[in-house]
Parts: structure tokens; C-alpha cells; sequence
């Protein structure tokens, strides 16, 4: 029998899911987003870190994922407050995949690349608008992430904190074959973000990432051949007398190993 591709059936239209560490906070953000309409169709999610940190952004988001009713997962943090209406965000998701069916997150703020920042929120206070939307990036803020589960998007599970998830969802939709965007659904982000321990997690997000972009060889059952994320070296490392080098220092690894 053949089986036809058929899209999840979602008993909800959105998932709402926040971290949360200040339940008072935390009950001021929910009371907006249920003003603005996010009632019929919607659920609320939390992991409760307010009395210890039980998980991190990472495990949250891999949770929310796997336990979710809705065909759009959102993920706010607890100090935004919402300002649109959930027919503008719909308005907003349909254009979208209008335009580019094969995207998978999107958000408020990101960018694309040196001084290509991207804006549509008000941010302590102040309304921030450039970019001409939707604006695709290849990053994004995290104060408000909306996925879209039918891409089955997913997060590193050897990453951990609460910084550069955004990225992190960015480069894995990249890796998927999808593509990242800023849209116009207006919020309102009361801080300007917790930037303490970023520098920490910038140099482990470095390490964590390096290793899984370096170069390596491949054999499968069938074929096999070097791999890097560089064209020219695939190219290059796959031909002849190169290719051969590649294989006898292969192959010299294995004798060290079985020597051992």
C-alpha cells in the first residue's frame, strides 16, 4: 500500500508557551494576548521556574513541542505584552506562506546578515519598524517565536541556557530546508533583554556548533566520500589522488584504533 502524504491534524490553532519565573508577570502577559483574541483556538503553556530553574530554554522548547495542541507553536517570554489582534497574526501567517510556503519560524526582530537588522516591535518602550516585511533573516530575537509544526522543526538537544534558541531554531529550519522570517504582528517587549551571561553562552553556542559543522568522511553502506561546508573542498577532496590521501589517513586511523 502507498501511503500519501497527509499534514498532522491539530486539535488548536495556536499553542502559547512561556517560561515562566513570575507567576504575577507571567499573568499580566496572558491577560493581553487574551484581550487581543487568543481564546477560541488557543492553549497556554508554561514550564514554572519560579520557584528553581527546572529547565532551561532548551528543554523547555523541545517540551512544548512534544506536548502541544496547536498547528502554531508561540513562544513569548513573560514581559511582552500583546498589542495585535490574532486575526492580524493570521492575516500575517497566511501572507507568509503565501509568499514562501516552505517556511518554519518567525518572529519580531532578527537580522540577515552584518547591519541587516530587522524590527517590528516596541521594545522598552520604544516602537521599532524597519525592514520591509515580511523580511526573511537568519536569525531571530526571542522575546516572540511562532513555529510552525507542520515543518516538524526542532531544537538542539546538545545546547543549553537561555540565549541564542532563536538562532539555534534559525539554523536547524536552514539545515531542514527552510527559511526564517521577521512579520508585522506588533507586541510589546518590556526590557531590553538579559544580556549578562551571553557572553558565556556565545563561546559553548561557538564550540557546540563547530563541531557539528567540521569536516568529516562519510562511508555508507553503498559509497563513500569527504564532507565539508565548503564546495570547493567537496569538490576538490573528492577527486583522484586528493580523495586516495583521504582514505589512507582513514585508513590509518582504524589500524591506531584497532591497536589500541
Amino acid at each position: 500500500m502507498v501511503l500519501a502524504q497527509v499534514a498532522p491534524a491539530y486539535s488548536l490553532e495556536f499553542s502559547i508557551c512561556t517560561l515562566v519565573t513570575n507567576h504575577q508577570e507571567y499573568g499580566l502577559m496572558k491577560e493581553t494576548f487574551e484581550a487581543c483574541g487568543f481564546t477560541d483556538g488557543c492553549e497556554y503553556l508554561i514550564y514554572d521556574n519560579s520557584a528553581a530553574n527546572v529547565v532551561d530554554a532548551y528543554q523547555a522548547i523541545a517540551g512544548f513541542l512534544k506536548q502541544a495542541q496547536g498547528r502554531y507553536l508561540v513562544v513569548v517570554h513573560q514581559d511582552v505584552r500583546c498589542l495585535d489582534h490574532k486575526a492580524q497574526l493570521q492575516k500575517c501567517l497566511r501572507e507568509l506562506t503565501s509568499l514562501d510556503p516552505a517556511w518554519a519560524i518567525c518572529g519580531n526582530a532578527g537580522s540577515n546578515g552584518y547591519h541587516t537588522g530587522v524590527r517590528y516591535l516596541t521594545n522598552n518602550g520604544e516602537v521599532r519598524k524597519k525592514g520591509n516585511l515580511p523580511a526573511k533573516v537568519t536569525s531571530l530575537d526571542e522575546n516572540l517565536l511562532i513555529i510552525d509544526r507542520n515543518t516538524t522543526l526542532t531544537i538542539s538537544a546538545d545546547l543549553k541556557g537561555y540565549h541564542l534558541y532563536g538562532t539555534d531554531l534559525c539554523l536547524i529550519a536552514d539545515f531542514l530546508g527552510y527559511t526564517s522570517y521577521v512579520i508585522p504582528f506588533m507586541v510589546h517587549h518590556l526590557s531590553l533583554g538579559n544580556l549578562k551571561d551571553l557572553e558565556q553562552h556565545t563561546s559553548a553556542f561557538l564550540a557546540t556548533y563547530g563541531r557539528k559543522l567540521r569536516d568529516r568522511f562519510v562511508e555508507t553502506t553503498c559509497t563513500k566520500f569527504y564532507l565539508s561546508n565548503a564546495p570547493s573542498k567537496n569538490k576538490l577532496y573528492n577527486l583522484g589522488a586528493a580523495f586516495g590521501l583521504i582514505k589512507a589517513t582513514q585508513r590509518l586511523k582504524q589500524i591506531m584504533r584497532l591497536g589500541r
